[in-house]
């Protein structure tokens, strides 16, 4: 296991899994602010399949580019904060716009049935302190940390390789259970900043790093990809056909009721996450190349944060300007229809893409690039 920082050249399957991965948040978008599929009631069972793994994916897809060697602690916290817990702060605010709204409209906020001030403030606590507008950002953050003090002991001990993937694999399975089971049988309390996902984000990102080897080496096998792809995605979804019945989505975990046994549950959920984590990367590795997905994955922070309001917008374009009634269609008619507003979330925030790469690099971690004089 290389722990080294000697390739710093971008990997175009990696940046592919990113745009996969991004194109999966996307569709997770589908439903609305409560996790209801109103529009599209047909996808409610696909829309559970994708937070078996969907996110998992981004923590597995880290521990593949994470390299502690030649950096020091205090660097890293920065350059993780800068790159990470700064765009939280900028692009979460699209959550208080609402209570805000409401807060300026006394008037329309009665008819939600709520106080103004006290939605407007609690909102704030949800989003400025306990993390959870884009959670995934904060979870990151504290999962990188985690994953870079556990890789800088393990090289200071100077322990052989394998010995370095056998911690990182043990340590990150047990971190992902021990977050499961602080929803399950633990005093199921949210910690802010998002600690407690941290914990699993931890887990999923070290498992990255133990397979880092292993999956680079199959990316060089054409055949290899294909053949453990084919069986890897076939097996995620028997077990999503299985479990999407049991399953429980929240914003703090998602959890699968498999064998009524807490410690066996919380195993099973990791074990399906890494199975369509897994599928995911092998599919990517199949494409190589994408130019599509590798520019989405190149810049998946701003596709991210802003997926939730573009898929909103496409939606009442869709379904309450255009007027569309798409509920009663078949699945397959559904799925389209998904594929389509994806599509087209994906194209209302390329522009601003461009334009926060040039005007506000800085709320995305990167510094302004110099302008030359004429």
């Amino acid at each position: 296991m290389d722990c080294t920082n000697k390739q710093k050249q971008r990997v175009n399957w990696i940046d592919v899994a990113k745009g996969t991965g991004i194109v999966l948040v996307a569709l997770g978008h589908l439903t609305n602010g409560q996790g209801e599929s109103i529009w599209l009631p047909g996808l409610s069972g696909f829309h559970v399949a994708l937070y078996l793994f969907h996110m998992p994916l981004f923590f597995l897809l880290g521990g593949l580019v994470l390299h502690v060697r030649t950096k020091n602690l205090h660097g890293f916290v920065l350059s993780r904060a800068r790159s990470l817990v700064v765009p939280y702060y900028v692009f979460s605010l699209y959550y208080l716009a609402k209570p805000g709204f409401l807060a300026l409209f006394p008037s329309l906020a009665s008819q939600f049935g709520s106080e103004a001030s006290e939605s407007l403030v609690a909102a704030a606590w949800e989003v400025l302190i306990m993390g959870r507008g884009l959670w995934f950002l904060w979870a990151y953050f504290w999962g990188e940390l985690c994953a870079f003090v556990l890789l800088r002991a393990l090289l200071r001990l100077c322990v052989s390789e394998h010995v370095q993937t056998a911690a990182c694999a043990g340590a990150g399975a047990l971190l992902v259970i021990c977050e499961q089971l602080w929803w399950s049988v633990g005093p199921a309390i949210a910690l802010p900043f998002q600690l407690i996902s941290g914990l699993e984000a931890a887990g999923y990102i070290l498992v990255g790093v133990a397979l880092r080897d292993v999956l680079s080496a199959i990316s060089r096998n054409v055949a290899l990809v294909g053949c453990f792809g084919a069986i890897t995605i076939s097996l995620f979804c028997v077990c999503a056909m299985e479990q999407v019945p049991l399953a429980f989505v929240s914003p703090e975990v998602v959890s699968v009721s498999t064998f009524g046994v807490p410690l066996l549950d919380a195993a099973a959920a990791l074990l399906i996450a890494l199975v369509g984590s897994w599928g995911a990367i092998l599919f990517s590795q199949a494409l190589r190349a994408c130019p599509v997905l590798e520019f989405v994955g190149r810049d998946s922070i701003v596709f991210y944060a802003l997926s939730a309001p573009a898929m909103n917008l496409s939606k009442a374009l869709l379904f309450i300007g255009v007027g569309i009634d798409a509920s009663s269609a078949p699945i397959t008619l559904q799925l389209v229809c998904g594929l389509l507003l994806t599509l087209g979330s994906l194209l209302v925030i390329w522009p601003f893409d461009l334009l926060i790469h040039h005007l506000l690099p800085w709320t995305i971690g990167q510094r302004q690039i110099p302008r030359k004089n004429a």
